[in-house]
């Protein structure tokens, strides 16, 4: 007799939209949590939003029939749950486009870490939710309101979920488009009020939070094969333009891989203190709104997976290269480090800084290189994924015009970087092998 195969969050449901979690257990949550009586009615609509944004969660836009009225219902709100269905699609993906990208082992163990990374992610979102919901910063911020969750624990392996504020006429700009530096201005200031006030963090509520393994994460997509799949990858974008530069990063073998740094740069650097880091803030997490003009506001920033505590430049490097265009990037990332400065300080008030603005340059060139080679998938595979859930056919080639530009020139600072890097390495390993 054959034993029945254990689900598992790396399995789809026979939920809503194919995942775990059913309506009751979302009934049951908002019932506890919202203090009310009411259900969802029979007249609820349920529309599936966002897909081909983000990768670990199936987002649904609710529009409840509430079957008994409280003011403090929302008359919409959004529905985060849980899943991997999109990662064994762009899994899918780069074995298609590369059979050799992962060997079974690679494989096997990039989903067992998915299966416990998940469930973690998903918590920590959570808690850092109820943290900052003490802080009352959500106006500057950007967050949005949450109203009910449901976090992983032992005895739920598979349903995790947040109800949060539905806000209307917001976009995304995704990474085929380019924002216009002044336009960070308010992206800045929140993150900046995230890094002071989480100076204050207790010893509790960072170990709430804590756990986020980078090296794991991305160690087995960065080992020798996966980077050759990078590069291939981002050679496809636009073989003619991107080629020579992609092989000249390339020839630099693993050395460019310097997990050491990544994960310690506050060490490198002299930061005594981190700070909490946003981990995902890329194009995808930022809702926008246009006016009649044409002119874009940022409205939300979403989607705290990722948070740990760590080096104050890593949100920075992955805001700049995903949301401008490269040229902007090369010739306004100082003055925008600026800006962030000053807001940093300006949520600090009399409080004692962590660190200077010079510390902060210099995190921000030696930690570009792993934030680079992070972002180099997103402008391949996964804004190609993107694009093909796509109706707006007639811009495809400029956005494939954008993507190259961008990629052009974080190939170049890719180079440029690691020299610059490597000999900070270099001379601390000098250093330690004297003393």
């Amino acid at each position: 007799m054959t034993a029945e195969k254990k689900t598992t969050i790396l399995d789809n449901g026979d939920g809503l939209f194919s995942t775990h979690v059913v309506l009751e257990d979302v009934q049951e949550v908002i019932g506890e949590q919202m203090n009310t009586k009411a259900r969802l009615g029979e007249n609820t609509k349920y529309t599936v939003v966002g897909d081909g944004n983000g990768f670990m969660s199936r987002v649904i836009l609710v529009e409840p029939d509430w079957t008994v009225t409280d003011d403090h219902l929302p008359s919409k709100f959004v529905l985060k749950i849980t899943s991997c269905m999109h990662v064994h699609g762009l899994v899918e993906t780069m074995k298609a486009k590369s059979p050799n990208a992962l060997t079974p082992e690679h494989e096997a163990a990039l989903w067992a870490m998915f299966e416990t990374e998940a469930q973690q992610l998903h918590n920590r979102e959570v808690n850092l939710y109820k943290i900052t919901e003490k802080w009352n910063k959500n106006d500057v911020m950007l967050s949005p309101k949450i109203y009910f969750s449901k976090k992983f624990d032992e005895n739920n392996k598979t349903k995790g979920f947040l109800g949060m504020e539905f806000v209307s006429d917001v976009i995304i700009r995704h990474l085929y488009a380019n924002a216009k530096p002044h336009e960070l201005h308010p992206v800045l200031r929140s993150l900046a009020t995230l890094q002071a006030e989480s100076l204050h963090l207790t010893d509790e509520e960072k170990q709430s939070i804590h756990g986020f393994d980078f090296k794991q994460l991305m160690g087995s997509m960065m080992n020798d094969d996966g980077m050759k799949n990078i590069y291939a990858q981002t050679r496809d974008i636009n073989p003619e333009r991107l080629t020579e530069r992609a092989n000249k990063v390339e020839a630099f073998g693993l050395d460019v891989v310097n997990f050491e740094l990544a994960c310690h740069l506050n060490k490198y650097i002299g930061i005594e203190r981190d700070v909490l880091v946003h981990g995902d803030l890329w194009a995808a997490n930022i809702l926008w709104k246009e006016d009649d003009d044409g002119k874009y506001s940022v409205s939300k920033i979403i989607d705290y997976q990722l948070i740990h505590m760590g080096n104050p430049a890593e949100d920075l490097v992955r805001l700049f290269l995903s949301t401008l265009s490269g040229g902007d990037r090369q010739a306004h990332w100082e003055r925008l480090v600026d800006q962030f400065y000053e807001y940093f300080l300006e949520a600090l008030g009399d409080r004692e800084v962590p660190y200077t603005i010079e510390q902060l340059k210099e995190s921000y060139r030696h930690y570009f290189v792993t934030g680079g080679l992070i972002m180099m998938p997103m402008y391949g595979p996964i804004a190609q994924t993107k694009l093909s859930y796509s109706t707006d056919t007639e811009n495809v080639e400029e956005y494939r015009e954008i993507l190259t530009e961008k990629a052009e020139h974080l190939l170049e600072d890719l180079e440029r970087w690691h020299l610059y890097s490597r000999d900070l390495t270099k001379n601390r390993k000098e250093a330690e092998t004297s003393v």
